[in-house]
């Protein structure tokens, strides 16, 4: 496989860590531009590899600071560390970290994923099912979840978006704690899993996107600025930023240009999901962001594949998305599941302080962006955002449930739990009946009730105090005390109970899922066209409309039973609720009709 390179404000780029050059030997590239002397240790023997810097600039003061060193093909399974001007440290490049983000790396082989005739899914077309390895199942591995495609496929799901799998520190881990982007968290499995995990996936009509955190690196285990200033002086809300435009930024860029590659063409991933989008600064005239989108349509060009790239940027900026622009294909949008939720709950506090009114759930469902810039956001204390109606409906992933809105929760409660299956099933249906890209989390498509919680596995004490002060400060206005993120039954306690599908409850809400991702795929609910789709509201009901050419949504969104009359050419095709006797809709439930089959309209699709 040809592989595509890039240049520019990342300067000359190219490989990095342990690969294999086209003579079939093993080489190392380290971006190390301090150092005065750079080898390789090869762990159990005396062997020492040394790397010799770039020595092909005019003047020292021009070196961009590269070693590179070659040998004789090192087999898989080889560990070694980097001994950098006399300290011993793992390759910040490392492909596997098998004894923990303290110790050796590992040369790895990965084989790209083979799937013949795989063309990948387009953004109009997708519906995302976001999942945590480790919780997914009970093993938490990537061969366990590989044995839960089937049931994705025959829900209708055919975009999986994995949450990062960089190793991280300890056993469990959300994943945004990762400080080795090349490598795959051990407890998971290996590459061999992977690799069938993306190819099962395929065979299935299934795209497999990846979370990255390009904006940090975790607490616990970063070694890589002791090589070069990867990160700088800025702050994120979990420690200093990534160094994109500050002293041999070039490195820092294209290391992290090169982990895009790497995850998309080397492993074959079908996309990333880019994680705090807004907390990635770049001064440079070209930004970091764009360049990582062109080169994933580069590679997607060249391979003759959709490859997805979303971004998490969560401003309400459509210059994420446009072009010029950083290009994104979509972004998170979190306003429809703000307005819907905190109008359903009633709970106006943390992120949904800005929400509560029936009218704010209107304009979500019509233009996308409720804080539009027009609105002070309470909770940033400024005017964010861009006006919605100037983008494209695809350009939105909207949900009711992710990581982020369960799981920073003080009881990681899912709506399920916190509203009640009817308000639950209602607000999904809203996010199906938008013209946006929907987005389920794990286990919602059968009403899971177990928690997602916090969860982390540090092994430095005061990491770990860190972490369960941050929590208690998150919650501190609820008046309780979050449970312990570093105990091992918090993370026990976020397992998704697969037993809960085969009950009566779950098997009638996995059925209505199905509707719903059936009707959104066949193009009848919710078009990917603001044209196409018309929402209507009567105030005085809370009853919404949202009407296609093809089917008629009805949420009322009332603690009563609303009357509800339609016109004779619609017909049922789907309730959130048991039918109850005579017209009309019962309080919290959702109603999807479709065009009487004499219209020229099948409305089973």
């Amino acid at each position: 496989m040809s592989q595509i390179r890039y240049s520019g404000h990342s300067g000359p780029c190219g490989p990095c860590g342990h690969f294999v050059d086209a003579h079939g030997r093993s080489v190392f590239r380290v971006f190390a531009p301090r150092a005065h002397h750079l080898a390789v240790l090869l762990s159990g023997s005396e062997r020492r590899i040394p790397l010799q810097h770039d020595d092909t600039a005019d003047h020292a003061a021009d070196w961009t600071g590269y070693w590179t060193g070659t040998t004789d093909r090192l087999p898989a399974g080889t560990l070694y560390l980097l001994d950098l001007d006399g300290r011993h440290l793992p390759d910040p490049a490392s492909r596997r970290q098998p004894q923990g983000v303290h110790g050796p790396s590992m040369v790895v082989d990965i084989t790209p994923v083979r799937s013949p005739g795989w063309a990948g899914v387009k953004i109009e077309d997708a519906v995302v099912y976001e999942l945590h390895v480790g919780s997914f199942t009970p093993a938490g591995t990537l061969a366990a979840a590989r044995e839960k495609l089937p049931h994705l496929q025959h829900l209708g799901i055919n975009a999986v978006e994995l949450m990062p799998l960089a190793a991280f520190p300890g056993e469990r881990n959300w994943g945004y704690d990762g400080v080795f982007p090349f490598a795959l968290h051990s407890a998971y499995g290996d590459h061999a899993d992977l690799q069938a995990f993306i190819e099962a996936a395929h065979g299935q009509g299934i795209a497999v996107l990846l979370d990255v955190v390009f904006n940090h690196f975790g607490p616990e285990g970063n070694h890589s600025n002791a090589f070069a200033p990867y990160t700088r002086a800025a702050a994120t809300p979990w420690g200093a930023a990534v160094n994109f435009d500050g002293e041999y930024s070039h490195g820092v860029r294209a290391f992290f240009l090169e982990n895009t590659r790497y995850w998309l063409q080397d492993v074959g991933f079908d996309g990333l999901r880019m994680d705090a989008a807004a907390m990635v600064f770049d001064t440079m005239p070209v930004h970091v962001l764009r360049e990582i989108t062109d080169l994933a349509r580069a590679i997607g060009s060249a391979e003759g594949r959709e490859l997805l790239m979303i971004a998490e940027h969560l401003r309400n900026d459509r210059f994420v998305t446009a072009t010029p622009g950083f290009g994104y294909h979509a972004q998170w949008n979190d306003d429809l599941h703000h307005t819907v939720f905190a109008f359903l709950s009633g709970e106006t506090t943390g992120r949904c302080i800005n929400f509560g009114a029936f009218d704010d759930v209107v304009k979500a469902l019509q233009s996308g962006f409720v804080l539009d810039g027009t609105r002070f956001d309470r909770y940033h204390r400024c005017f964010p955002g861009t006006d919605g109606g100037l983008t494209r409906p695809q350009e939105h992933v909207v949900h009711m449930q992710n990581h982020d809105v369960v799981g920073n929760r003080l009881l990681g409660d899912r709506m399920f739990s916190s509203c009640g299956p009817e308000k639950a099933l209602l607000a999904i249906t809203a996010v199906f009946a938008s013209p946006f890209v929907p987005m389920l989390f794990m286990g919602e498509e059968y009403g899971e009730t177990a928690p997602f919680l916090f969860f982390e596995d540090f092994s430095e004490q005061v990491v770990i105090d860190g972490a369960r002060e941050g929590r208690k400060a998150d919650h501190a206005f609820e008046g309780a005390e979050p449970l312990d993120p570093h105990a091992r039954a918090t993370f026990v306690a976020s397992k998704l109970q697969w037993q809960l599908a085969e009950t009566d409850a779950g098997r009638t809400t996995l059925a209505y899922y199905k509707q719903l991702i059936a009707l959104k795929r066949a193009g009848l609910l919710g078009p990917r066209s603001f044209a196409d789709v018309q929402v209507m509201a009567d105030t005085t009901a809370q009853l919404i409309r949202v009407q296609t050419p093809h089917t008629l949504t009805v949420l009322n969104f009332s603690d009563r039973p609303q009357a509800f009359a339609a016109d004779p050419d619609w017909v049922p095709l789907a309730s959130s609720v048991a039918a109850g006797k005579g017209d009309g809709i019962a309080a919290y439930a959702a109603l999807i009709l479709g065009r009487h089959p004499r219209q020229g309209i099948d409305p089973a699709g």
